[in-house]
């Protein structure tokens, strides 16, 4: 099996770890681990910025400093700053003047303290070029080879950057989209430039503008098989949402409070609707409300702007019942890269929570976000397309009303 560098950073800051960077930060396991979702990639996207705009036999130098720092380190030491200031050395390297500007990032997407997410960046940083270095050391890896292993991992890395971090101010925009081009054109064979790159530059465009504020949460046990699946339709940035339309003008559900959404009678919006207002609904662990007007960008997380209005309507729904709580599941057809599956799953899943927050909700009101992947896929990897896409969708279970 081919090494992933982002999945093994991450096995390293994991279980144990987090719990004992949660006891010594005063913060919960819950956070930290949800600020790592969003410090990892960051600190292995400024990683490929430096060898791809710098000097890459520094880059190599960097790694393998780190890696003669043991893992899991001095952690109480890293954490508080006391008597070791290697870690904030490596962020320096990596982001220079533009650290605190992430650390901040960091903060306010997780909900950890700002000295709390400084502290974590102060930790993963050694802890990720670790990784790199012990790999660069254990391969017998030279400046070329760590260029063409960088190059190999820079899809995987940036499809887990949150666009919330705002990387035209802290990582730079023009280095990332040098990345992104590269993606593009060096992945794939040379038939797909064009395809891929179409979905490239919307996706740079989203992440300048700082559209969609993309929360990590907590992950949750596994639901029950959830009932009425609705295709969550993937799409390119030129393709139209398949579902049914809904003319401007006839906005169809309304709200207790007066409002009229512009919704379909017997949409997701309409089914709460029903289930908040109904005295013997249940809340539950099942996904059993999906939604109908919701599309991605191809084989990307990024929400189309179709998509957007039932994002507001679902964000208008939870401000009319401030009691209720819900948490976003992600759901991905059988076939390919299982791990790839659930990676993209969850990555939407919590792409639709930030959304939805960014809309108005009320932050504490989605409880979480999980990407199951293929794992409740009803139809084989063989069946036809129209019965996959069936599998693929994202949903919503009521955890509290």
């Amino acid at each position: 099996m081919s090494f992933n560098l982002i999945e093994s950073v991450k096995s390293v800051l994991s279980g144990d770890i987090t719990n004992k960077i949660a006891g010594i930060l005063g913060e919960s396991s819950a956070s930290i681990q949800q600020a790592l979702q969003g410090i990892i990639p960051s600190i292995l996207t400024g990683v490929l910025l430096k060898a791809d705009s710098g000097d890459i036999q520094e880059t190599l130098n960097l790694a393998t400093d780190a890696a003669r720092i043991d893992i899991p380190f001095n952690l109480k030491s890293l954490a508080t700053g006391n008597g070791n200031s290697k870690g904030m050395d490596f962020l320096k390297n990596l982001f220079g003047e533009k650290t605190d500007g992430l650390s901040d990032a960091i903060a306010e997407y997780s909900g950890v303290s700002n000295q709390s997410a400084s502290a974590l960046m102060n930790i993963a940083a050694p802890a990720a070029l670790g990784v790199l270095g012990k790999h660069i050391l254990d391969s017998n890896m030279n400046a070329s080879g760590l260029r063409s292993f960088l190059n190999s991992q820079k899809k995987k890395v940036l499809n887990a950057m949150p666009a919330g971090i705002l990387l035209e101010g802290i990582m730079g925009f023009d280095n990332l989209s040098g990345i992104a081009e590269k993606i593009a054109v060096g992945e794939h064979p040379r038939g797909e430039e064009k395809k891929r790159y179409r979905w490239v530059l919307p996706l740079i465009i989203i992440l300048v503008a700082g559209g969609a504020i993309w929360y990590f949460m907590y992950r949750q046990p596994v639901p029950e098989t959830q009932q009425q699946p609705v295709t969550d339709t993937v799409v390119t940035p030129k393709d139209t949402v398949s579902a049914a339309p809904i003319p401007d003008n006839s906005p169809s559900v309304k709200l207790p409070d007066g409002t009229i959404l512009s919704a379909r009678k017997g949409g997701i919006e309409d089914q709460l609707l029903i289930f908040f207002n109904d005295p013997s609904g249940k809340p539950s662990r099942r996904f059993q409300f999906n939604f109908d007007q919701l599309s991605f960008n191809n084989e990307t997380s990024v929400i189309t702007n179709e998509s957007m209005v039932q994002i507001q309507n679902i964000a208008s729904i939870l401000k009319v019942f401030p009691k209720a709580k819900i948490k976003i599941g992600g759901f991905n057809e059988k076939g390919g890269d299982s791990v790839a599956n659930r990676t993209l799953s969850e990555n939407r899943a919590t792409a639709v929570a930030a959304a939805i927050k960014a809309a108005g909700a009320n932050a504490k009101q989605i409880v979480g976000v999980e990407g199951f992947g293929s794992d409740f896929a009803k139809y084989s990897g063989e069946a036809a397309d129209s019965l996959r896409e069936k599998d693929k969708r994202i949903s919503i279970s009521v955890r509290n009303k």
